[in-house]
This record gives structure tokens, sequence and C-alpha cells, in this order.
């Protein structure tokens, strides 16, 4: 922990985090958010589960692009542009109380998505200019524990606000997160100064690095075993009160995980490692699938390796990218987690239907593997993380 205390300790560090963290806040309680919205409003979960797909089909597209954007226009126009009309999206769906507006609801759904703030690829650039090279482990691996509070109590606050004001509140209480982070997170000096040079290659020019290349897929597949978990969990566990606290144990094996090991990425070898450990926990759920008490073991099991991954995969694009290349980077990166995750749990939900609740979980196992294989693969081009050792003294 003293390793990560010298981390908050360096100017902005501890404010950087703080307000990026609450500029994206509001995306921990979208989904739960716009489900319970929308199917109250339609009597569907289908056209809820339509309206969230066109968010993540939004938020894919608008990833690499406004990546390409930000140096072009300056950061605070782009943030300041994207996060006024989303809220103001977000409003509007909360306003929709008919069904005769349900094409209304999967177009502003895709609103949302397509102007999602680019936060992570914003301050990610920036991260290594507050910090030494050898803390470079230390700021990522905080950046990931810290995104793992999003996910945990952001679909707890939008459950809680729905079930005591109303499904509409919730988007409004989203609206107003995204406006009140989003601005802040701008306000601060070292966003507010930041000058990331244009890159010289085309759109798309990044995906010609291996590096990029193996990030998205290792992104794309640990996101993808994600989907296959939560499909997989809820088909096997009907309680969904009890499904949720399971849910909830992949979240705290990796926030956990993520102070453990999230720092101790010292060679190329680290990732295979993380990805080994996620894969023994999903392996590992065969043996008791219907079992509420196994399968969370499991899940904390497998989330111990997950915010270590996030954050060395951050890492090795700071490391490997200048900061002209790595903002579109980030956003390509962006793009292939939310394929992977929509893939996998389509791909879970027929096995489900098809073959047996179980089945899911195959999927998460299969993603484990690729994952595994893909790390492993990516040995001869892989970056060595910079030294933790001198940040430990």
């Amino acid at each position: 922990m003293g390793s990560y205390t010298a981390v908050l300790k360096r100017p902005g560090v501890a404010r950087i985090l703080l307000s990026q963290l609450a500029a994206r806040w509001a995306f921990g309680m979208m989904s739960l958010a716009f489900v319970l919205h929308v199917q109250q409003v339609t009597g569907s979960y289908a056209i809820a589960g339509i309206t969230l797909g066109a968010e993540t089909l939004g938020a894919a597209i608008a990833g690499p692009m406004l990546g390409r954007l930000v140096p072009r226009i300056g950061v605070r126009p782009v943030i300041y542009t994207v996060s006024t009309i989303g809220s103001l999206a977000m409003v509007a769906i909360g306003l929709i109380n008919s069904v005769s507006w349900t094409v209304a609801l999967v177009i502003l759904g895709f609103l949302v998505g397509l102007t999602s703030p680019p936060i992570q690829q914003i301050v990610r650039p920036i991260y290594p200019s507050l910090i030494s090279k050898e803390q470079t482990n230390h700021l990522f691996a905080l950046d990931a524990n810290l995104q793992e509070l999003i996910w945990v109590v952001g679909p707890i606050l939008a459950t809680f606000i729905a079930a005591n004001a109303g499904s509409s509140y919730s988007l409004y209480a989203m609206a107003l997160i995204q406006i009140v982070g989003c601005y802040t997170f701008a306000s601060n000096r070292e966003v507010r100064n930041a000058k990331i040079a244009r890159s010289k290659r085309r759109m798309g020019g990044v995906l010609k690095s291996r590096v990029v290349l193996s990030n998205i897929a290792m992104g794309l597949l640990l996101v993808g075993s994600f989907g296959g978990a939560e499909v997989g969990t809820v088909a096997t566990i009907t309680d969904r009160n009890i499904s949720g606290l399971v849910l909830a144990a992949l979240s705290a094996g990796s926030l956990i995980g993520g102070f453990a090991f999230g720092h101790r990425a010292k060679t190329k070898y680290a990732l295979s490692k993380f990805f080994a450990l996620s894969l023994i926990g999903y392996a590992l759920i065969f043996i008791a699938p219907y079992s509420p008490v196994w399968v969370a073991i499991c899940w904390f099991i497998a989330g111990l390796g997950v915010a270590p991954v996030f954050a060395t995969l951050a890492s090795i694009i700071a490391i490997k990218l200048n900061p002209s290349e790595s903002v579109e980077a980030y956003g390509w990166i962006s793009t292939g987690q939310l394929v992977g995750y929509s893939s996998a749990a389509a791909i879970a939900g027929i096995a489900v239907d098809t073959i047996s609740p179980e089945a899911a979980f195959a999927v998460s196992v299969a993603c484990g593997v690729l994952a595994l294989a893909v790390a492993l693969f990516s040995l001869p081009f892989t970056p060595t993380p910079p030294s933790t050792d001198k940040a430990d003294h």
C-alpha cells in the first residue's frame, strides 16, 4: 500500500483519479437504469435489451471517432459537447412514459452511446506526465481498482433510486452525475492544459501495431468472459437478489486482486499469469454450477486477475505509443471490449436456450483460454512493464 500512497502524493494524481471516476460513474448505473425504465414503459424486456444494445453500438462507434477528434478540437470542447448532449438524451429517455415512443427510446439510447465521454482515452495519456516511469503500473492499477467501484456501487444506486423514486429518476440522476463529473474533470488544470498532438496516421492507422491489436483482442476476450459469467449466473441462480450478490463476488475479487497484484506486473509474463488465474476460476465453476456459494467463490477467484489485466494492458499502451496515437488506440480497445461483451452475452444466451443453463459458463472458459493464448502469442513483442522496484522504496 505504501507504493499506492506514494503515487497519490504526487501533485494532481488524487484529484485526477477522483474526478475521472465521477465523470464515468453514470455508466455503472446505465445498464440497470435503461432496462428498468424501458421495460416499465414498454412492458418488454426485448425492447429494453434492444435499447441497451443501441447504446452499446453507439459507444462502440464513438470510441475511435472521439479519439481522433480530441487532438483536433481540444479536450474540453469534446467533453463539454458530448457530455451535455448525452445527459440531455438520458433526461429525454426518462421523460418518455408511453409505449408509442418505443422507436424514440432506441434512437435516444443510440445517441447516449454515440456521445459517451471519452474520459479514459483522455486521462490515460495524461497519467504518465504526473508520475515517474517507475510508478506507471501503480497508477494504472489504481485506475483499474477504482473502476471496479463503478460497477459495484453503480447498479446498487440505480436500483435504489428506481425503487424509491421511480425509474425515471435513475436516468435523471445519471444525467446529473455525468454533467457534474465531466465538467469537474475537464476543469482540472492537467486536463485543461493537455496538449495531445494529432496523429500523423489515418483513421485506424494504430491498428497496424501488433501491440494494439493484441491489446484489443485480449480486452475483447476478457470482457467477453464477463458476458458468459453474467448470463450463466442469472440462468442457473434464478433468485435475482442472490444472483446479484454472486456476481458482485467477481468485482470484489477484482478489487482485491488489483491492490494485491496490479502493480506487480514486472515481466512480460505478467499478463499470462493473470489470465491463467482468471481461467482457473472460470473452469472450477463446473464442479457445482448451481450452488450460489460455489459460484461466488469461483467468480471471486476469476476476479483476482481482472483488474491486474486491465491495469497492465493500459500500461503497455502508455509505454509503447506516444499520446497522439494512444488516444485513438484506447478508443479501439474500448470498442473491442464492447463488442466482446455483447457478442459473448448473445452466444451465452443461445447456449442457455439450446443446451442448458450452465452451458453459458463454457463461453467464459472459452474466452479465458483464447485470452491466455493471445497473451502467450504476444510475448515476443509485448514490452516489459517498467520496474516498480524504485517506487516500492
